[in-house]
């Protein structure tokens, strides 16, 4: 018999995210475009956080993903190329953002800022690195071809690229 699923939260790297550096609201607070609540020191689109913030008061702000989107603070470049994404765009998108819904469930910063199709080509840019490498493994685990990866080391950006001919 299995026990409890157990989740560690994932540490989240402070020291290179200047919009996390802002943000210090003392207890609450709910961001203004997507409804995030910022609660015990995390942010949250889980119904239960808004209902334990509810009770005290909430300063309206904008959680530092939306503050990212408006500034296209871009943490994640992901590049989607090949004879096979001609064929399968509307598939692959629907996997893009069914991975964008599960993320943000787990983690609201982690937002797609913009998709833009062109010639065959898919480019994404996303507000964190680890979102655009976890849509480039999902992509590689749905449809093979050939994936690669490329991070920055002054500040904290990834680059993905996918390509599969077909």
């Amino acid at each position: 018999m299995k026990g409890p699923r157990i989740m560690k939260k994932k540490a989240i790297d402070t020291e290179k995210d200047p919009y996390l550096l802002k943000i210090s609201p003392n207890d609450c607070a709910v961001c203004k475009k997507c409804g995030a609540v910022y609660h015990d020191k995390r942010w949250s689109l889980a119904k239960k956080a808004a209902e334990k913030a509810s009770g005290k008061k909430a300063v309206e702000v904008l959680c530092p993903a939306c503050q990212k989107i408006k500034d296209r603070f871009v943490g994640g470049y992901v590049t989607l190329k090949g004879s096979f994404v001609k064929d399968h765009t509307e598939e692959i998108l629907n996997l893009i953002r069914n991975k964008e819904k599960r993320a943000m469930y787990h983690n609201p910063l982690n937002r797609i800022i913009d998709i833009k199709e062109a010639r065959g080509k898919i480019e994404i840019t996303t507000t964190t690195d680890k979102l655009a490498q976890r849509i480039g493994q999902m992509i590689k685990k749905s449809f093979k071809g050939e994936l690669e990866y490329k991070w920055s080391e002054d500040v904290k950006l990834a680059r993905v690229n996918w390509t599969r001919e077909d």
